[in-house]
């Protein structure tokens, strides 16, 4: 079936533009604007956007759980339902990520959900994203779990991938990381530093060796110097974030909350100052673990947990959030002045790119999945269209 979405503000990589968008059953078609004439047919479906932003829909390539609206979820234990409850609110593809400190039967059973849906279809599961298991047990929380290096357990996970793992994050200052950077190559995964404390020189190796994405900035990002990066500068430089943001090129993940907590406000103007509109990434790091977790809500006002989206276990350590990749969206750009356009890239198109997967999703182009969003100013979601069907979303 044919339809067209009339009276919306397009909103394209490089320009927004009032036009009418065209699908055609799960496929964009076309786009009628003022320096384009792509044919409406008579007998379209009209889909009246009255007036919103329409661009594509978002990308999260970085979560392990729902939580919100009195619900939760937690890819171990049903990996489609935590995807489904991200499409309401305007995650059309998204990439679930076993961590670094669960056994093996759990990842596996993860990847096993994970590559079901795909083979079924009709889930917005894209991939796969593994967050380890092999990084430094020094950074993040739930760190004491992290594995010890055999390259057969490794192998093993990607191998019950069956294809389907887009990116792994792993640490490149361990004595294994250059194992870990042969197997990642050989089974053609994109390779993301995090959870690390890499010296400058490491750094640079492993983006040699192909790594693109760093994992959270800012986030379980430390310092190879430790407490002596302020001995005679009282400046902690050649940390991981501010060696990463040197580096052209890369891909730069930010957890963006209401209170900055994951990344201050200041440090996401910096970043997309350093990297630029095409290379932030705005992820959820969404997490649910109801025996773990504190009650945000029992937070004093003055904590920076009061507002109520983040995630803090029982020794103090963020544990994640409870956002999603359009809550994170309207938090960017409060934080950065960033506007729609441009959070629209960072919410979609560049994972897409950092993946390999933009000739599919992350754009409102011709030929891409009519996986679409409609926005106001503030980037609250409105609607949501995967792979050419309205869905049920949860109103704001």
């Amino acid at each position: 079936m044919t339809k067209a979405i009339v009276n919306g503000k397009l909103v394209f990589p490089d320009r927004i533009t009032e036009g009418t968008l065209v699908i055609k059953d799960d496929r964009i078609v076309g786009a009628c604007t003022a320096d384009s004439a792509f044919p409406v047919p008579e007998d379209a479906e009209i889909i009246d956007a009255a007036g919103l932003f329409v661009g594509p829909g978002l990308i999260d390539e970085h979560v392990h759980g729902y939580h919100q609206h009195g619900k939760g979820f937690d890819i171990i234990d049903n990996t489609r339902a935590v995807a489904d409850a991200h499409l309401m609110h305007g995650v059309t593809s998204v990439t679930p990520s076993p961590s670094y400190s669960l056994r093996m039967d759990r990842y596996l059973s993860i990847i096993e959900q994970c590559n079901k849906a795909i083979e079924e279809g009709g889930s917005s599961i894209i991939g796969i994203h593994l967050e380890g298991p092999y990084i430094n047990p020094r950074m993040g929380a739930g760190r004491k779990y992290a594995w010890k290096y055999s390259e057969e357990a490794f192998t093993r996970l990607f191998e019950a991938g069956k294809g389907n793992v887009l990116h792994c994050t792993y640490a490149p200052e361990m004595p294994f990381a250059e194992k870990v950077e042969d197997v990642i190559h050989r089974y053609h995964v994109t390779a993301d530093i995090g959870h690390t404390m890499a010296d400058p020189a490491s750094m640079y190796r492993a983006v040699e060796k192909g790594a693109k994405i760093i994992t959270h900035l800012f986030d379980a990002t430390g310092n190879f110097q430790s407490v002596h990066a302020f001995d005679l500068t009282g400046d902690p430089q050649d940390g991981v974030s501010m060696v990463a943001l040197s580096i052209p090129g890369l891909y730069y993940e930010i957890i963006s909350d209401k209170n900055g907590v994951h990344v201050t406000p200041a440090s996401q103007r910096l970043a997309l100052r350093c990297a630029g509109e095409d290379h932030i990434i705005l992820v959820s790091d969404c997490t649910y673990h109801k025996r773990a977790d504190l009650d945000p809500e029992e937070y004093p006002q003055t904590d920076l947990g009061s507002g109520g989206d983040i995630n803090v276990n029982r020794e103090g350590k963020l544990f994640g959030s409870r956002i999603t990749v359009a809550d994170g969206a309207a938090n960017f750009m409060r934080a950065t002045g960033a506007d729609i356009r441009v959070t629209f890239k960072c919410a979609s198109t560049n994972a897409a790119r950092a993946l390999g997967i933009d000739d599919r999703v992350g754009s409102i182009l011709p030929g891409r999945m009519a996986n679409i969003i409609f926005t106001d100013g503030a980037f609250t979601v409105k609607k949501v269209i995967f792979e050419g069907k309205e869905q049920e979303m949860y109103l704001p």
